[in-house]
C-alpha cells in the first residue's frame, strides 16, 4: 500500500471513531462509535465527522493554480442541518478566489460559511435557509457540479438508511431503511478504503439489485441501485426493513457515501443516516 494509501485508511478510520483527546490516536480503535438520537440532535459542526477527514487549514488568500478542470470526487456527508461542515474533495480547486464560488441548491455559499478552501478540498457550513440540491464549484469559470443530492435535513426529516453492524460477524452489515414509503429505487454508494478484495452484496426479498463500481483516488465506490417493492416499503413505515446484507473482508472499511430514494415518476426523496458514524 502506497502513503497516499494509508493515509487516507488512517483519516478515515479515526473520523468514525468518537477520539478521545489529541494525543491519544492509538486508542481509536477502541472506541465507541457515535449514535444520534435525532437530527435535531448535535450532528457535526467540524469536518472530523467526515468519512475521510483531510488536515482542515483555515481559509487563505493562498491559491494553487489548477491543473486542469476542478473535478468533485466526494461530498461528506451527502446531508445535513443548518450549521453543520460539508467537506468536498476533489482535485483542482485552486483555493478562495474572487472569481471562485461554491453553491448548494443554486445559492453561492458566502465566504463567512466557509471553512476552509485548498486545491484538493473545500470544507463549509450549511447556511442558514440552505435548501437541498446540487453542490457545485465555479473555479475561474470553469464549472462542476457532485452527481449527488445534498439534503438539508431537519426534525421532519424522517425517512433513513443506516448500515446495521452484525454483532457476530464483524465483516458483515446489514442496510435497512425506515419511513420509505413511495419509494421505487433506492441508489447508494458504498464507499470502500483500503483493500483490492470485492465486496460480496446480497439483496432482501421483495428487492432486486444491480452494481456497478467506480475507482476514484479516495477509493473504490459500488454503486447499488435497489428495487423496492410497494409492500416493503410499505411496511417500513415506523420500522426498519433489511434492504442488502454487506460482507467485506478483513481489512476493509466501508461506509455510506451517497444515498437516493426516488419515486415512480423520478421525485427524490430527503434522506438521512442515523447514527451518522456508520462504518464497518
Amino acid at each position: 500500500m502506497n502513503i497516499f494509501s494509508k493515509t487516507l485508511y488512517w483519516f478515515y478510520k479515526l473520523s468514525w471513531k468518537k477520539v478521545v483527546g489529541l494525543g491519544m490516536l492509538a486508542l481509536a480503535i477502541a472506541v465507541v462509535p457515535v449514535s444520534l438520537q435525532s437530527v435535531t440532535n448535535q450532528t457535526r459542526t467540524k469536518s472530523q465527522a467526515a468519512l475521510i477527514h483531510p488536515s482542515v487549514q483555515p481559509i487563505t488568500q493562498e491559491f494553487k493554480t489548477p491543473q486542469g478542470p476542478p473535478k468533485i470526487y466526494l461530498v461528506d456527508h451527502f446531508f445535513g442541518k443548518v450549521g453543520d461542515s460539508v467537506l468536498i474533495h476533489g482535485e483542482n480547486l485552486g483555493g478562495l478566489h474572487g472569481e471562485s464560488w461554491v453553491s448548494l441548491g443554486g445559492i453561492k455559499i458566502e465566504e463567512e460559511n466557509l471553512v476552509s478552501w485548498t486545491g484538493s478540498y473545500i470544507e463549509f457550513k450549511v447556511p442558514t435557509g440552505a435548501r437541498s440540491g446540487r453542490v457545485e464549484i465555479n473555479i475561474l469559470g470553469q464549472k462542476t457540479s457532485w452527481p449527488g443530492m445534498f439534503f438539508v435535513v431537519d426534525e421532519s426529516t424522517t425517512t433513513e438508511v443506516n448500515l446495521i453492524k452484525n454483532q457476530n460477524n464483524l465483516d458483515q452489515a446489514v442496510l435497512t431503511g425506515i419511513n420509505l414509503e413511495k419509494g421505487q429505487e433506492l441508489l447508494v454508494w458504498l464507499l470502500i478504503i483500503n483493500g483490492e478484495s470485492e465486496l460480496k452484496l446480497t439483496a432482501a426479498s421483495n428487492v432486486r439489485i444491480s452494481s456497478s463500481i467506480i475507482k476514484m483516488p479516495l477509493g473504490r465506490i459500488y454503486e447499488v441501485k435497489l428495487s423496492l417493492r410497494e409492500n416493503l416499503t410499505k411496511s417500513s413505515i415506523q420500522q426498519a426493513v433489511d434492504l442488502l446484507t454487506v460482507t467485506k473482508t478483513e481489512n476493509q472499511l466501508v461506509g455510506i457515501a451517497r444515498a437516493e430514494l426516488s419515486t415512480a415518476d423520478d421525485k427524490i426523496i430527503p434522506l438521512k443516516i442515523n447514527p451518522l458514524y456508520v462504518s464497518f
